[in-house]
Order: C-alpha cells, then sequence, then structure tokens
C-alpha cells in the first residue's frame, strides 16, 4: 500500500531569523494597541503670540472644559505638533486647570494637543526646588533663592512662616538682599496702623485661618493663606505667592478687605524694605518718561517730595550701578473697588522711596498716609505684583524690566479649537 507523506514534505520549519521578525512585530502590535487604550485627547488648542515679542520661556495656564472627567492618577502631557515634542503639564486647582512651558518666536502660531494617561509619570528636571515642611520652606531656581521661612522679631514677636524674609540672587555673586534688623523680613505687606497703636503687617499672622501650599511639580510652586492681625481683627488678609522654573521672578497677589467699620491712619501695599545694598531707583512718570535718580542724593529726596511717583507707575525698581544686580516689581493689577463696585476710601495716594534703618531705602504704595480716615465695611484693596531680579545693561538699565512688563501684560493668546 502507498502511503502519502506530503504532510512532512510540505512542513516548514520556522527559521531563527522568523522567529524573531514575528516576536518583533508582535511588540509592536502590543505596544500600539497599549498607548490607544491608555493615550486619551482632552483637547486641541492653538497658542498665537502677537505682540512681536521673542518668548523662549512663557508659561501657559488653560481651563480644562467641564465635560472632562480626569482620573485621579492622571498624568497631563502637551503635544506639539510643530516641534514633534511632547511636554509634562502640571496639575493645578485640583483637576480643572494645567500650566506647562512653550518658547514661541514673535507672531508664531503653534498648535498643541492636551493629552492624559495612566502610566507611569516621567518628570523632566527643572530648577524648581523646594526646601522645607508646609510654609515653611525655601523656594529655588536658577535665578533666586527665596525663604519663607518663620522667625522671632521686634519683642519676642513671631513673624509668620508663608511671608517672603529674604531673597539670594543667584546669578550676580549670591547676593543676599535681608535686612541687617533681624526684626524685619524684606516683604511683608500689606501694612497698617492706627493712631496709638503700632504698625502691623500680613508677617504678623502666625496662626493663618486658611493656607494652601501646592504639591512639588516641575514648573509651578505657590504659597498662599489667609487671616488676621492681632489688635486689627476688622480685617482679613489675603495673600499668594507664585513661583515658577527658569523665571526671573515670582508673583505675588494680595487683597485687604475690610469685615466691619474701621478706621487707619496708614494703608500700604508693595514695599519692598532693603538696606544699603542699592545706589538708584529707576521708575516711569505718568508720561512715560523713565527716570534714573541716585538714591543717596539730597536732591533726590527733594524731588521726589516735590514729584511723588504716582500710585500707578507700571513698574520701579533699585539697582547697584557698580555690581549691576537689580530688583523691581512690576505692577500688574491694582485695584480698590469695594465690593459694590465703588471705590474704597484712600488719602495721599502716591508710590513713596523711603529712608529706613541702617542707611536703608524700600518703596512703597502708599494707599493712605499719614491721616486718620474711616473705611467702611466691604471696603477691598487689591494687588498684583511681580518681583524680579535682574542685571541691568549699562546702556540701558530698565531694558530687562521693560521687557518682562510687555510679556507679563501681553500673554500669549490661547485659541481652544473644535
Amino acid at each position: 500500500m502507498f502511503k502519502c507523506n506530503s504532510t512532512k514534505k510540505h512542513t516548514i520549519k520556522p527559521t531563527n531569523r522568523s522567529i524573531c521578525y514575528n516576536f518583533i512585530l508582535l511588540m509592536i502590535i502590543i505596544i500600539i494597541s497599549s498607548c490607544q487604550r491608555q493615550a486619551s485627547t482632552l483637547l486641541q488648542i492653538k497658542i498665537e503670540e502677537t505682540q512681536g515679542l521673542n518668548r523662549p520661556l512663557e508659561y501657559v495656564e488653560i481651563s480644562l472644559p467641564d465635560s472632562i472627567q480626569l482620573q485621579k492618577d492622571s498624568n497631563i502631557y502637551v503635544y506639539s505638533k510643530k516641534e514633534n515634542e511632547r511636554i509634562r503639564g502640571q496639575m493645578i486647582n485640583g483637576t480643572t486647570n494645567i500650566v506647562f512651558p512653550i518658547s514661541i518666536k514673535p507672531y508664531e502660531i503653534k498648535e498643541f494637543i492636551i493629552q492624559s494617561e495612566q502610566e507611569k509619570e516621567f518628570t523632566k528636571d527643572t530648577d524648581l526646588t523646594i526646601i522645607g515642611d508646609s510654609l515653611n520652606v525655601i523656594v529655588e531656581n536658577d535665578f533666586y533663592s527665596a525663604s519663607f521661612k518663620e522667625f522671632v522679631g521686634f519683642g519676642d514677636e513671631k513673624l509668620g512662616a508663608g511671608h517672603l524674609g529674604n531673597l539670594k540672587l543667584k546669578k550676580i555673586g549670591n547676593q543676599v538682599l535681608a535686612r541687617k534688623n533681624p526684626n524685619l523680613k524684606i516683604h511683608w505687606a500689606p501694612n497698617f496702623s492706627k493712631e496709638k497703636m503700632r504698625y502691623k503687617t500680613m508677617a504678623h499672622i502666625t496662626s493663618p485661618d486658611s493656607c494652601f501650599i501646592s504639591k512639588k511639580g516641575p514648573h509651578y510652586f505657590t504659597i498662599s493663606r489667609s487671616g488676621h492681625v492681632e489688635g486689627y481683627e476688622k480685617i482679613l488678609l489675603k495673600g499668594k505667592y507664585k513661583a515658577y522654573a527658569g523665571l526671573p521672578y515670582f508673583i505675588f497677589k494680595s487683597e485687604i478687605y475690610f469685615k466691619e467699620d474701621d478706621t487707619l491712619n496708614l494703608l500700604r501695599n508693595d514695599e519692598m524694605t532693603l538696606d544699603s545694598l542699592f545706589t538708584n531707583v529707576v521708575f516711569t512718570k505718568s508720561n512715560g518718561k523713565i527716570m534714573d535718580l541716585p538714591l543717596y542724593d539730597e536732591a533726590t529726596t527733594t524731588y521726589l517730595n516735590e514729584n511723588p511717583i504716582t500710585d500707578k507707575a507700571p513698574w520701579l525698581f533699585f539697582y547697584n550701578k557698580e555690581k549691576s544686580y537689580a530688583f523691581g516689581s512690576i505692577r500688574l493689577q491694582y485695584n480698590n473697588k469695594n465690593i459694590y463696585g465703588d471705590d474704597s476710601p484712600t488719602e495721599n495716594k502716591h508710590t513713596k522711596i523711603t529712608q529706613s534703618i541702617n542707611s536703608g531705602r524700600y518703596w512703597n504704595r502708599r494707599l493712605i498716609d499719614s491721616k486718620n480716615t474711616i473705611i467702611p465695611k466691604g471696603s477691598r484693596y487689591q494687588e498684583e505684583n511681580a518681583y524680579i531680579v535682574f542685571t541691568a545693561d549699562d546702556e540701558n538699565p530698565a531694558k530687562k524690566i521693560e521687557y518682562y512688563n510687555e510679556c507679563l501684560r501681553n500673554p500669549v493668546k490661547v485659541i481652544y479649537m473644535d
């Protein structure tokens, strides 16, 4: 009987090369299908630079639509089609807002896809570092190191954590901006006083009613707190610092709110108290003219007493002419409307350059100045300022602050795409 051996004759044994090829193909299919399962496109946005400014680093904050519900362990990524680059986004305000960095040229338009993924988080290191716990922290990036630690001041008086005590300029010889008098912080505004009472500041809040410290993220960190100062319980103070990776400034936003009728003879904000570290003050007049005056000349004091800097000056700064370091305020928002939309009381509003102990100088915005003033319930004073460190240009010391003033007042335009 003849037996058919066709099965043996037509059996093909797989080679090592074909096994390897099939394995790689299978792994690619698995990886692609896995990514398709895990990656979820949330929305697409278009970002436009409309001011003709080159922005090598700009932070964009966007809000997710209410219809999007993120899982608790979601990681957010921003994909740039143009650069074929994926950027790690940072969630803020719970799961509603995202902040991420971009680089964009004058009048350039870029498109981005916002995605969420349930995968092990990868985080590209940035220069933003937080040292410490709760409000007792030091916040650093490549430009500065800012201490928000608590310490004991005048007469064993505590100055609360969460308000700026001193600032190191890391790119400018590690120059430290601090007070020789250990009773003081360089920033403790807002502050105020009543007749026959010692003036107090927001730094005197030692037991905040509420506070918030954001989790460490690659791009953004914030400290906020609110509360009352002993002897001034009718005033509710709110303050919030925001710091970013890779930028030479931090932002402070504040609100002074009167819960009941009260009386003050001094009310100040946007105040930085500094020892004799600087030689010049630079500011803009109401007509836009830039003034650069020596801080320690009697003629400067006389001029500023007769021609005070306006309370609405968009920016001002101190700098050291020999060492070139500078520190200033970009005044982003300024609003004295009460809760009913009317003007809150002010008296002799202006920006003052003040002499202080240890031959120091400081700037401050005076809202009520040296006159007893009745302040009704519901009065409110709000500000938002960017405090910036930089090297003053020899020919144009204001060059750097003018650039950041334009960037901050004119952020890039974000368009949500269908």
